[in-house]
């Protein structure tokens, strides 16, 4: 198994794309893997606000982000030994991340169930009085469908392929790009009302 060579103590050099920073994320990995506490510390760094911005796609609150990720964090240290391929490290976290959501989510309806005072709503309301184009876009992809706001930000902001995301969510490439379509043609219709929106992109 490739862990078996030991990784340098160096780090690679300064990070300023993305296949560099891919680099330096697998090196962060495998050092964290043969013990190295600061380097799990930095992977912690470089990915905990990442990996919390994805919780926050998924739940509700930011509490219950906050929670689902600390769970995720918890699973993450867990099982990162058994992590063959670092390379793989960005698409595993995002999965563990979507999974502990799941379970929040699936407790949360269950209280739901028993308490329905204490019932959140799915998705913000769009703000009535906001005007400016990014405040309107912006309040437009927070009341998507979770899975279509999901899905547009893991492809936009994350940059991960439509291929990446299937494995995230774990569910069909031809599904991602099904809730890709039908978010970008939401945001259209509510963008531009007087948008032809079966017209082919």
């Amino acid at each position: 198994m490739n862990r078996a060579t030991h990784p340098t103590s160096e780090p690679p050099p300064a990070a300023h794309d993305d296949r560099r920073e891919a680099v330096y994320d697998q090196w962060l990995v495998l050092r964290s893997q043969g013990g190295d506490a600061e380097a799990f510390a930095q992977l912690v760094r470089r990915w905990s606000p990442r990996l919390l911005r994805h919780a926050r796609r998924l739940l509700d609150t930011d509490a219950d982000a906050r929670d689902a990720a600390q769970d995720a964090w918890l699973s993450i240290t867990g099982a990162l030994n058994r992590l063959n391929d670092p390379a793989t490290f960005r698409r595993w976290a995002y999965r563990i991340v979507t999974r502990r959501c799941a379970d929040h989510l699936r407790r949360a309806q269950r209280q739901r169930r028993t308490d329905t005072a204490a019932a959140v709503p799915e998705a913000a309301p769009i703000p009535d009085e906001h005007h400016d184009e990014i405040d309107r876009l912006r309040a437009a992809i927070r009341a998507l469908p979770a899975e279509r706001r999901v899905v547009l930000s893991l492809l936009y902001v994350d940059g991960l392929t439509t291929t990446e995301i299937a494995s995230v969510l774990e569910i069909p490439t031809g599904t991602v790009k099904s809730r890709l379509r039908l978010a970008r043609d939401e945001l259209r219709r509510t963008l531009d009302p007087h948008s032809d929106s079966t017209a082919k992109e």
